[in-house]
Order: C-alpha cells, then sequence, then structure tokens
C-alpha cells in the first residue's frame, strides 16, 4: 500500500501543521509515515510544499506525476506544483487567492480560477474547489482553512486513517482543539465540493 499527499499553499496558511495531522493520524492506523517539507522564505506569503507518504515507501519526496492527493491551500501554489500530478490525482483546492506583492506592483498577473482549474484539468477532472477560508470563518477563524480542507478529504476519499483518528491528533496536538474539530467536522460534513465542471 502507497499513498503519496502533497499540501502546497504560502507561508501562514498552516502547510505544515495540515502535513502532520495527516502523518499522526496515519500512524495511529498503524501506517508507516515519512513526511518532508520544502519551502522558500519562512514568512508569510513564501511558497510551502509538504510531502506525506504512507505506505511501504523508502524516500520522503513524492516522485514527479507521483501524487495522489494535492491538498492545495492557495489556489495558484495547486499550478506551481503540478509536476506531481497524474490522471488519477485527486486535488481538494481553497479558492481564495493570496495575491503576491508581485502581482500587486504590476510585475506579474494572478490567472483567475477559471484559468488554473482549466490548466490542472488537462492533468486531471478529479478537482474540488472550494472556499475553506469562508467555511472556516463562520467556524470561528479563517486560519482554520487547512482543517476544513481535511476535514473534506476525509469525506471525499477512501483514506487508510479516519475522522477519529484526525480529531485525536488536534485533541493532543493543537493549542486551540475546538476551534479546529469544529472545522474538521464543517469539512467533512460539506457535500458541495463537488468536481469542477462534472
Amino acid at each position: 500500500m502507497e499513498l503519496n499527499i502533497l499540501v502546497v499553499g504560502v507561508g501562514g496558511q498552516g502547510a505544515l501543521t495540515t502535513a502532520h495531522l495527516i502523518a499522526r493520524a496515519a500512524m495511529k492506523a498503524g501506517m508507516k509515515v515519512l513526511v518532508a517539507e520544502t519551502h522558500g522564505m519562512a514568512q508569510r506569503g513564501g511558497s510551502v510544499e509538504v510531502h506525506v507518504r504512507i505506505g511501504d515507501i523508502m524516500s520522503p519526496l513524492i516522485p514527479d506525476c507521483g501524487a495522489d492527493i494535492v491538498l492545495a491551500l492557495e489556489p495558484s501554489e495547486a499550478l506551481r506544483y503540478s509536476k506531481y500530478l497524474n490522471k488519477n490525482s485527486t486535488i481538494i483546492l481553497n479558492s481564495r487567492k493570496i495575491v503576491p506583492p508581485s502581482v500587486t506592483v504590476g510585475i506579474a498577473r494572478y490567472p483567475s480560477i477559471e484559468e488554473i482549474i482549466e490548466s490542472l484539468r488537462k492533468i486531471t477532472n478529479r478537482i474540488h474547489v472550494v472556499n475553506a477560508s469562508e467555511i472556516a470563518e463562520k467556524a470561528g477563524d479563517i486560519v482554520a482553512a487547512n482543517v476544513v480542507i481535511v476535514g473534506m478529504m476525509l469525506s471525499i476519499l477512501d483514506l487508510p486513517f479516519s475522522l477519529e483518528h484526525v480529531e485525536e491528533v488536534i485533541k493532543e496536538t493543537i493549542v486551540n482543539p475546538e476551534l479546529n474539530l469544529r472545522a474538521l467536522k464543517i469539512g467533512y460534513n460539506f457535500r458541495s465540493a463537488q468536481p469542477f465542471g462534472e
């Protein structure tokens, strides 16, 4: 058994926390797990990618075209790391964009969500788009958007660990477990995130 999950976003969105929630939940389910992070500037706004590999694997890094699941906490980051996608990859994409300074000052252009989805669909049709940030705000704090996406992943996909495993990890490791447990459940129960364009 092998499962490769790539978490991408920008600094401050909780990509590392997301990956560690998944990794610890998988370990609670008795799975072997390797985690590797690579990121740019440590401050908010720098690109972050975290590899979570579950099962009978030796290397901590997902090979190109090897991601089974991509959790994109920021939409353009899904494009940045599209080399890891294949036709069977599932993407859960937060539609709330974070505009980089290069766009703000007019050096670069930020693509529309439609353009991002169109590009990703050239590789895979398994794309779920949701404004997880908006849902997290309703749960109590936008910072829990990453946990909303984990909840959605648990609901949409057949995984070797359960909602209960993630809840245990949140209770054991997160500073504000009540908010994050609420965000996890809301994400898990969110039913309108259908594959884009289907």
